[in-house]
């Protein structure tokens, strides 16, 4: 049976169907990526949604494609240097300001889950940065029993993808997703997967294809993107992150976007989305840098590409 009735591209506000949410087709929308923690870049990107509302008369959305939690616990002299910019870990900081941006502007303000979020309500503790204790019993351990459950609670309303506007799709990891439509993905449970290991993970249909995978072929990405369709409104691309882009974003032929707006790089290379609701982006070589795809920090990035090549 269908997990319910899919919402047309008629959609006037969004509207979650089970593990799906739907943003209309008008305004515009703020995406960005895999924050772990990182308070700075959150504020940033916020910033950014907070101009778009003006710009766009309140007509815009703010979308995180999942992991705002677990970060790094070095200090800045023992900083590796694939993380990225140093900054601290203030997981706790990030979702309780996510939550208060969330109540200030109701029906604007969503996030994917991540398996890092996934961790903590029926996946595998994650163990990026923390072995011993895993990030999510060090997580746990830090906020204590009463917001653990608060944060749980919310983790568990969360969707696992978007559709939005007129034909985008957006994951937290690459869509290698072999058989699963629409209803699927709709009913996926979150639960029961604690005791799996990640190689495991990456055989759950829709869990592990959606959370664990870092590249999926076109062929896989376009029948995943037919089978996403609702209400008469073919796909055309699907944006994500999970893995580290080092240059900021990198086109996967003509349907896959996978950009970085915070972990695991140099300030002046983090990048998140303005998109266009109202526009159908039939292919990724239509998103632009610097005016879809905006420099997170754009004093840093123009002065990085100022520099000569041999610097930079």
């Amino acid at each position: 049976m269908p997990a319910a009735t899919p919402p047309s591209i008629s959609l006037v506000e969004p509207k979650q169907v089970g593990k799906v949410l739907h943003l209309p087709a008008s305004g515009r929308v703020i995406v960005c990526t895999d924050l772990h923690g990182n308070l700075p870049d959150f504020m940033a990107v916020v910033d950014a949604f907070r101009q778009a509302l003006v710009d766009n008369g309140g007509d815009a959305y703010f979308l995180i494609t999942g992991d705002l939690v677990h970060g790094p616990r070095y200090s800045p002299r023992n900083w590796p240097e694939h993380l990225g910019s140093f900054y601290r870990d203030q997981t706790e900081e990030v979702l309780d300001g996510f939550l208060a941006l969330k109540e200030e502007f109701p029906g604007r303000v969503f996030t994917l889950i991540g398996n890092h979020e996934h961790s903590h309500i029926g996946g595998p503790d994650t163990r990026k940065f923390h072995k011993d204790p895993s990030e999510t019993e060090f997580l746990e351990a830090t906020v204590g029993p009463e917001k653990t459950e608060l944060y749980k609670e919310f983790f568990r309303t969360l969707p696992i993808a978007c559709v939005m506007g007129r034909g985008i799709i957006a994951t937290h990891g690459a869509p290698r997703v072999l058989s699963a439509g629409y209803d699927d993905v709709c009913e996926v449970e979150y639960a029961g997967h604690e005791d799996k290991t990640v190689r495991e993970m990456l055989q759950v249909p829709v869990l592990g294809e959606l959370f664990w995978a870092r590249n999926s072929g076109p062929l896989a990405v376009r029948r995943f993107l037919q089978r996403m369709e609702v209400g008469g409104q073919a796909n055309h691309i699907v944006i994500y992150g999970h893995d580290p882009v080092r240059k900021g974003y990198l086109r996967e032929g003509d349907e896959q976007l996978c950009f970085s707006t915070s972990f695991g790089l140099k300030n002046e290379k983090k990048v998140y989305l303005e998109l266009d609701l109202s526009r159908e982006y039939k292919t990724v070589r239509q998103l632009r840098y610097g005016i879809d795809i905006i420099p997170l920090y754009p004093d840093l990035a123009a002065a990085r590409r100022r520099r000569p090549s041999s610097s930079a």
